[in-house]
């Protein structure tokens, strides 16, 4: 399990998804003075130093702190330094794992990035939708075999209840009370 090494920051891979939340997280560097950079940076105690298994999430890096690869792979360029929602007392600042990923080329225009957006917000609600929809198709034939084992139980319930009739077995619950 990895934690992120930001004094209040309570992101661990045990909580969260890379590809459900989007948070990644980056190991410290192995250059020593990048290394004292990312330690000052996470705001932690004075007598604090990384490890090797020291990490910081993706949530205190900027945008433009990454880049993507030709396969598509979202990196941490290595002049990056965690700057984003280190300190309790600041205001939270949007992070890169609140930025849909869109395929912006230099040469698309503003309309056509503002459309790339909006086809993948609108890719993100009929994500959502069909995923409620599987989640009612899944509710629909709990039910439905509910339904069916309610109406077994019912059927051998009147079943029984004939038998017991037809025996003579019920008893009358009228007592008569006195001599006779």
């Amino acid at each position: 399990m990895v934690s992120c090494a930001v004094a209040n920051c309570k992101n661990t891979s045990a909580k969260i998804s890379k590809n459900k939340d989007g948070i990644t997280f980056h190991r410290f560097p192995r250059d020593s003075e990048r290394r004292k950079q990312w330690e000052i940076a996470v705001n932690r105690e004075d007598n604090w130093s990384s490890t090797s298994s020291s990490a910081v999430c993706s949530e205190h890096f900027n945008a433009e702190d990454f880049y993507l690869t030709e396969s598509g792979l979202r990196r941490l360029s290595m002049n990056a330094v965690p700057a984003l929602n280190i300190s309790p007392c600041e205001a939270s600042e949007p992070s890169i794992s609140r930025i849909e990923l869109v395929d912006v080329h230099p040469t698309d225009s503003e309309e056509v990035i503002n459309l790339k957006y909006k086809v993948r917000r609108l890719e993100i609600i009929a994500e959502n939708r069909k995923k409620r929809l599987n989640l009612m198709w899944q509710k629909k034939r709990r039910l439905r075999k509910k339904l069916q084992r309610m109406k077994f139980m019912i059927r051998h319930l009147i079943r029984n209840k004939q038998d017991t009739i037809g025996r003579g077995l019920l008893v009358s619950p009228v007592r008569s009370f006195g001599p006779t």
